[in-house]
């Protein structure tokens, strides 16, 4: 099976290479980019990792990406999103959110709360 093109984290710092550490938080969701044996190398919004295979837990896809642009629906507010976390709970992405002016917004959102824009 090939890694690459599914999404996941990794939950424990023994999966996480050395030359990574400081730039991977645990549970941080990634997309992998690439695999070399045993490691998978992983990018989020910002930053490209390496990680062990062993310690990969898949997850779905997200339906919103970094930096993609979306409405929040009941507000009728443009924002993008800025980081796409995983709800250990609810077994479901939620999103955080920079509006247009570049201010943080607070609340998550989760995808039923938002709409793509064109």
């Amino acid at each position: 099976m090939s890694f690459i093109n599914t999404w996941g984290a990794v939950l424990e710092n023994e999966f996480i290479l050395s030359d990574s550490v400081s730039k991977y938080n645990i549970g941080a969701t990634v997309k992998c980019i690439a695999e070399d044996g045993d490691i998978i190398t992983c990018q989020n919004d910002k930053e490209t990792v390496n990680l062990l295979k062993t310690g990969w837990v898949e997850r779905q896809s997200p339906d919103f990406y970094w930096n993609e642009k979306v409405r929040i629906i009941a507000k009728d507010i443009t924002a993008r999103i800025e980081l796409i976390c995983w709800h250990y709970n609810e077994k479901r992405y939620f999103y955080h959110l920079i509006c247009e002016n570049g201010k943080k917004l607070s609340k998550r959102y989760y995808a039923d709360e938002l709409q793509k824009v064109d």
